[in-house]
């Protein structure tokens, strides 16, 4: 290649990264995978590197991509944010290591970690307090996203130890496996990554609670010991959550291993990654090699590949999932991928069916990066035969229980949201019964599972029209179990009206909601007829609860169920809420006597009070039980009253 060529593919390759960033990172929509991106970035950078004199400083090579977000405030990082250099080859991983030991003149300790495939950011304490965080940017200029960093429950607001001054560390925001397995199926996600920054990016840090990030911290800017090694025991002790399964080596020879043992090893960790990070340990070494204008020189990611395979889809199915959510499942034909053979693949929801443009009979090439399914990430359209292939059509009734189907103006995905339809029949049984709903003891998941399978009940309904010989003959029911359960479905008739309606599972009310709506309208009849404009009007209610109450009591079939419950003699009544506590705002911390975690919220809510989850000037009290954390020293610090359990309970015979 002579430099005019050299030239002109530079700038193909730029167009195409920069379109390719303004998607991932402005609009959260990859438009090809990770793997087929560095492939492009790495030609990039390796025809720049032979012709030196064509870097631009608008090169992708030469700048740390992210972009900030129109709402928040501009944070200029002090020091910048560098990102790593990676590699998919052995060769250039071994490269890295020759260079390290040429540029210190000796065998170096390295320090070896997963490369969780998250979201960057840098967050700052001042003398041990949570005082600001900052998305990574353009690694000089971030966004201030402090107010939804501090929704993430495992960050600790105060850190353990006497400390003084700044404290500067850097970590991965991302969604764990279990997690983003409920997201994807309340909110259409197919991306974890994607869908953590997406939840950064909101303006609304209260949804951003809702979706349950994690973090873990890699990296401190200022100086706590000589090694990383060292830094990382220190950053526990203050309770900060770090990484998981590094390791100490002191060889390339050991490197090269670990790579090769963790290709496995890493799935085992409950989040995704997409490699390893591997560092030098001395931070001195550190010092002494420095870094580019784009990356630290003493560290190297080297990424897995992920395993991929062709094959044709020669159906597709639409699964129900409990939340109601219809995510679109292509049956394939068989192929062999991650030593199993494949017959089924995601494709997480119709926006990705659109994107991708999949249709029966194509040609589709599928991954397997660790997840128990694969997903499609590419459709092979020149395997395309005239008038072979066919459109995937929307449904517009569930498969399963033939209720019409219903799309809420803020999400992708499609939903069934009849109570009773046999695909989430079971789950919705689960959250009926549970103690913050009818409060039902003695029927647990595994007599619901029982009952639906001997199709004993098939709805909330029946279980109120039980009766002891009914179910005696089920698996390990003896009468005196029998007659426990039926007595606890008895007892459970005459039930607080906010309970009840929290019981229903409407999607977005909460107890705290749903105490709300039953304050406000007295009773289950005036809800289900209750209209959008007067709801709207509600103090703590806006657009996306009052669409999901509407939809809901819209349903015929979920005010046919209502009805059958309140035949079968369920009693919703209206408690008159006492204002003891004349909305005074809690907090809770530490193992209490008396209460659960959820009976202490309930009792606050239902005396007039207001439960908070982190603590403010706007906080009145702090209800401190044994075991209390670092809330206790925020309490202080802001001069909140700090009470006890009993103090709490005398407060509330005033």
């Amino acid at each position: 290649m002579n430099q005019s060529e050299a030239k002109k593919r530079i700038e193909e390759l730029k167009h195409q990264l920069n379109k390719f960033d303004h998607y991932y990172y402005d609009k959260a929509l990859p438009l090809i995978t990770d793997y087929e991106y560095d492939e492009l970035y790495n030609e990039l950078k390796s025809i720049e590197n032979t012709f030196p004199l064509l870097i631009t400083e608008d090169s992708p090579t030469q700048r740390v991509l992210e972009n900030t977000i129109t709402g928040f405030n501009k944070i200029k990082h002090n020091p910048k944010m560098y990102s790593l250099e990676n590699t998919y080859s052995d060769n250039e991983l071994s490269n890295f290591l020759k260079r390290i030991k040429k540029d210190t003149n000796k065998i170096n300790e390295f320090i070896i970690e997963p490369k969780i495939d998250g979201v960057a950011v840098s967050i700052i304490y001042e003398n041990g307090v949570f005082k600001k965080a900052i998305s990574r940017g353009n690694g000089i200029t971030g966004d201030d996203i402090t107010n939804n960093i501090k929704t993430i429950e495992e960050l600790p607001l105060v850190l353990e130890g006497e400390l003084t001054g700044e404290l500067i560390v850097r970590g991965e925001v991302f969604f764990t496996k279990e997690t983003f397995k409920e997201l994807a199926e309340t909110y259409g996600f197919s991306n974890a990554r994607n869908a953590a920054s997406g939840t950064l990016k909101l303006l609304n840090s209260r949804e951003a609670a809702k979706r349950h990030l994690s973090i873990r911290i890699h990296t401190v800017i200022t100086g706590l010991a000589d090694t990383d090694n060292e830094i990382l025991n220190k950053l526990k002790q203050m309770k900060l959550p770090v990484i998981e399964m590094t390791k100490i080596v002191n060889s390339a020879e050991n490197v090269i291993k670990t790579k090769d043992i963790w290709k496995e090893k890493r799935f085992e960790l409950p989040y995704e990654t997409d490699g390893i990070v591997i560092k030098l340990n001395k931070l001195s070494m550190r010092k002494k090699i420095g870094y580019t204008n784009k990356s630290p020189k003493w560290a190297f990611a080297f990424k897995y590949k992920p395993e991929n395979a062709i094959t044709k889809i020669s159906s597709v199915d639409f699964q129900i999932g409990r939340t109601g959510v219809i995510t679109p499942v292509a049956n394939l034909e068989p192929v062999q991928l991650s030593g199993t053979i494949v017959k089924r693949a995601t494709i997480h929801n119709f926006d990705e069916i659109k994107r991708l443009d999949i249709q029966i009979n194509d040609f589709v090439e599928v991954e397997k990066s660790g997840e128990i399914i694969p997903k499609i990430i590419k459709v092979i359209k020149e395997k395309r035969n005239g008038d072979n292939t066919f459109k995937i059509k929307k449904p517009k009734i569930c498969p399963s229980c033939r209720s019409e189907l219903i799309h809420y103006n803020d999400e992708v995905a499609l939903r069934c949201i009849n109570v009773n339809c046999p695909a989430r029949i079971e789950g919705n049984i689960s959250h009926f019964v549970s103690k913050t709903g009818m409060n039902i003891e003695n029927v647990g998941p595994a007599l619901i599972k029982q009952l639906l399978n001997e199709n004993i009940i098939s709805s909330m309904s029946d279980l109120y029209k039980l009766e002891i010989e009914t179910i005696l003959p089920v698996e390990r029911m003896a009468e005196k179990s029998a007659e426990n359960v039926i007595n606890s479905i008895n007892a459970s008739k005459d039930v607080p009206l906010h309970r009840f309606i929290y019981a229903l599972g409407i999607r977005n009310v909460g107890e705290y909601l749903a105490n709300i709506l039953a304050d406000t309208y007295k009773s289950i009849d005036k809800l289900m007829d209750a209209k959008y404009d007067e709801m709207m009007k509600i103090n703590g209610i806006g657009d996306e609860v009052a669409q999901s109450v509407i939809m809901f009591f819209k349903n015929e079939k979920n005010r046919e169920e209502i009805e059958n419950l309140l035949k079968n003699g369920v009693n919703p009544i209206l408690q008159i809420k006492r204002n003891i506590l004349e909305e005074k705002k809690f907090v809770i911390t530490g193992h209490l006597d008396e209460f659960t975690r959820d009976s202490v919220k309930r009792s606050i809510i239902e005396n007039g009070g207001i439960v908070l989850n982190t603590i403010s000037k706007e906080t009145d009290f702090l209800i401190a039980g044994e075991n209390s954390g670092s809330k206790i020293k925020k309490a202080e610090k802001m001069n909140v009253k700090i009470i006890s359990e009993k103090e709490y309970l005398q407060m509330l015979e005033k």
